[in-house]
């Protein structure tokens, strides 16, 4: 008898062990209905689990269009941040240029004031002229500077005296 009572206490074992794993299954089940998106609002297991393989796939395939979207966002953006920066080093470049040429004609327009305060010391009014066009820095073109365009006609008459064509000033 002793081999009944242990094939009986076996059974009671496998009882409890499969009663165990139902209630668990059962649980997992619940627990999906609770989550799935309910359509239909059916209760059946089978209907339970079929939903929940059709949502995962909808979000697999949400993930992967939200994945390229994503992708091309990133793309779009680093191209824009790249023309971003290119304009960004060229205004800087432009700056730096426009700083220069301004440094230049400070110091051009620096270098005929004082050869203005110099020739009005002298007493004859063409020789105002004859200075400033032989100290006067040239630019590129050859031109006189037009920093002191302010200054008068004398100036500038006198910056282009020795130029062939043009008229010579007669004071």
């Amino acid at each position: 008898m002793g081999s009944d009572e242990w094939a009986r206490q076996r059974k009671d074992n496998h009882k409890e062990v499969e009663r165990r794993r139902r209630g668990n299954i059962n649980e997992g089940i619940n627990e999906l209905g609770r989550i799935v998106p309910n359509g239909s609002g059916e209760k059946a297991k089978g209907a339970i689990l079929s939903r929940a393989v059709q949502y995962i796939h909808h979000l697999k395939e949400n993930e992967a269009r939200n994945i390229e979207k994503w992708t091309l966002e990133k793309l779009l953006m680093d191209q824009a941040m790249g023309d971003l920066q290119a304009q960004l080093e060229e205004m800087r470049r432009l700056w730096e240029e426009e700083r220069a040429a301004r440094a230049r004609a400070e110091s051009e327009l620096d270098v005929l004031r004082g050869l203005k305060g110099a020739s009005a010391s002298a007493s004859a009014p063409a020789a105002d002229a004859a200075p400033a066009a032989a100290a006067a820095p040239q630019d590129k073109a050859g031109d006189a500077s037009a920093a002191g365009a302010g200054e008068g006609d004398a100036a500038r008459d006198g910056e282009e005296e020795g130029r062939p064509g043009k008229r010579q000033r007669t004071d």
